[in-house]
């Protein structure tokens, strides 16, 4: 007896009580999205970045003042070094302490430096997180990571989308006046998971933030990198393994997915954002083994972005490069893929305005996917159809495997 009275005040809770809780609790609708209540490792000292296994690194913060919580904000961030420098950072010779000695390093370097914009939950010290810097170093790039607030050390405010994009904006901004203004390295906006949609909404308004913010007009990025990225908030939370347990429900739409579709606080409308940034190329990196955001958004965000570049001469490439099942990979774990690290350099080399819009191999299998006519795939590489004004390259986007 006391079994099925339990089983029926769960069966309740499930069916009434957890929809409605749902549709009105911003708070709760808030820590579902950005997930900043869960904090895993605890007890870091984000101060000390070799304590958490990173060599070559220094902690610094950004500090501002936000236009959007009308209060002081202070970023806790890491600026990791590349591989090739670890020799100058243990031969002292000046009297520069470490600190001011990176950023030195900063300040003339012509290595490519990556912003990294980290997805929902827990911190920039999150296990996969460090393996990824790891990456960015043996590519010998620079890594400027940090947490936005409400995250990590940084001022514990509730995030919302205007917030994290304002604290990116102010991140790219730093960068930007760190680096030579004569000779400046190329710049990538790399986002994961929930840091895809902040990279690009930043890349679509940023003129209009600049405005807004008081900053003069700052330069769009060499390029945006999404790993593991979603089109839209709304298709995530349907897509969502745990939509499974309530979608079955005939108020669904009304209680679970409508908060999202009017919500003052964030829309993460990916797939919009790319289609305002089509002077920007992008990297698309995804695992088709991704449970948290399925494969398929990833597709329906690539040809979102095709669509609105298709035709516009000026409109820079657009790549996708998807890593098989079975190895797993799944939403966090790219770092542990062998060819990650070529897959960037290729993408780092693809021009950064114009034709020719992609020099790459493609899998024959996923050639269904490019513009029909513009090109014809071998097993081995690629074949000219067309040896127009383009130099023999393929000049649309495709999806690479």
């Amino acid at each position: 007896m006391a079994g099925a009275s339990l089983a029926a005040s769960l069966l309740v809770f499930h069916i009434a009580i957890l929809p409605l809780v749902f549709k009105y609790s911003k708070s709760l609708q808030r820590k579902i999205v950005f997930s900043n209540c869960i904090n895993y490792p605890r007890n870091l000292d984000y101060k000390n970045p070799s304590s958490c296994n990173i060599v070559g690194a220094r902690n610094f913060t950004v500090e501002f003042e936000s236009k959007v919580d009308n209060c002081p904000i202070k970023l806790g961030v890491w600026h990791i070094v590349p591989c090739c420098l670890f020799k100058e950072l243990f031969v002292i010779r000046d009297q520069l302490d470490s600190n001011a000695r990176l950023l030195n390093e900063l300040r003339k370097t012509q290595n490519t430096v990556v912003l990294y914009c980290h997805g929902n939950s827990n911190h920039r010290a999150s296990p996969h997180r460090l393996h990824m810097y790891k990456v960015f170093q043996v590519l010998n790039f620079h890594v400027i990571t940090f947490d936005y607030r409400g995250y990590g050390d940084s001022t514990h405010v509730r995030p919302t989308e205007k917030g994290v994009v304002e604290d990116t904006f102010h991140v790219y901004s730093w960068i930007l006046d760190s680096v030579s203004r004569e000779r400046k390295p190329k710049i990538l906006l790399w986002g994961h998971s929930l840091g895809t949609a902040v990279v690009a909404h930043l890349t679509a308004y940023m003129s209009q933030l600049c405005d807004k913010l008081g900053k003069e007009c700052l330069p769009p990025p060499d390029a945006l990198i999404l790993e593991a990225p979603f089109n839209n908030l709304v298709d995530e939370v349907v897509h969502h393994p745990f939509s499974k347990l309530v979608s079955w429900l005939p108020y669904y739409k009304a209680t679970f997915l409508e908060p999202f579709m009017s919500s003052s606080e964030y829309a993460f409308t990916t797939d919009q954002y790319l289609a305002m940034a089509t002077r920007v190329p992008v990297l698309i990196l995804h695992s088709k083994s991704d449970k948290i955001v399925p494969y398929d958004l990833a597709i329906k965000l690539y040809h979102c972005a095709e669509q609105s570049r298709a035709g516009q001469t000026s409109s820079c490439p657009l790549v996708m490069h998807s890593f098989e099942r079975g190895r797993g990979l799944g939403h966090n774990n790219l770092y542990q893929a062998s060819e990650l690290p070529q897959v960037v350099r290729n993408a780092e080399g693809i021009p950064l305005y114009g034709f020719p819009r992609i020099i790459a191999k493609v899998n024959a299998s996923e050639a269904r996917f490019a513009r029909p006519g513009s090109f014809a795939v071998e097993r081995d590489g690629l074949r000219r159809r067309d040896a127009g004004a383009n130099h023999g390259y393929i000049t649309c986007p495709m999806i690479l495997t």
